[in-house]
């Protein structure tokens, strides 16, 4: 089995990428309650959202945590509170995706159960993840220009 080492940093910016279940398109539908469950992360934790996608089955941002050992748990937080969130039907229906050993573990079947973590190292890795953020749904073909998604930092709604 993998051990997955994350780099803990104060002070740094993080890349990072949540993906749902079996890449389910869940995301842009209950928007609403991702949002509610990042704002929910915000009153426990303290951390900046650089930038920001949410595209149907993922989602990419830079955040930057005041305590590095925290953004971990941001995650988690983020996740759970998105779970809690959604109607029990869906929760039951979605647990029929897992394996035996996930079911076991208890996974919800909502999200994938690791995320993607890259540590900011300096200017020209920030403008590269800034630049990926903000193309992600153009090159997803989603739509042709980046300010038509509505779903992202860079577009104001």
């Amino acid at each position: 089995m993998s051990k997955y080492k994350r780099i803990y940093k104060d002070g740094y910016s993080y890349f990072i990428t949540i993906v749902t279940h079996r890449r389910e398109p869940i995301l842009i539908d209950n928007i609403s309650l991702l949002r509610k469950s990042f704002a929910l992360s915000k009153k426990l934790y303290s951390y900046n959202i650089d930038a920001i996608i949410v595209l149907p089955d993922h989602i990419h941002m830079i955040i930057t945590p005041k305590k590095a050992k925290e953004y971990s748990k941001i995650i988690s937080h983020i996740k759970r509170s998105f779970v809690y969130g959604l109607d029990d039907d869906y929760k039951q229906n979605a647990k029929t995706t897992l394996s035996h050993s996930s079911y076991q573990r208890k996974l919800s079947g909502i999200w994938q159960k690791r995320f993607y973590e890259h540590t900011i190292r300096d200017e020209n890795d920030w403008l590269e993840k800034i630049l990926y953020i903000k193309f992600n749904a153009v090159k997803h073909k989603l739509v042709d220009v980046w300010v038509d998604w509505e779903y992202s930092s860079f577009v104001k709604s």
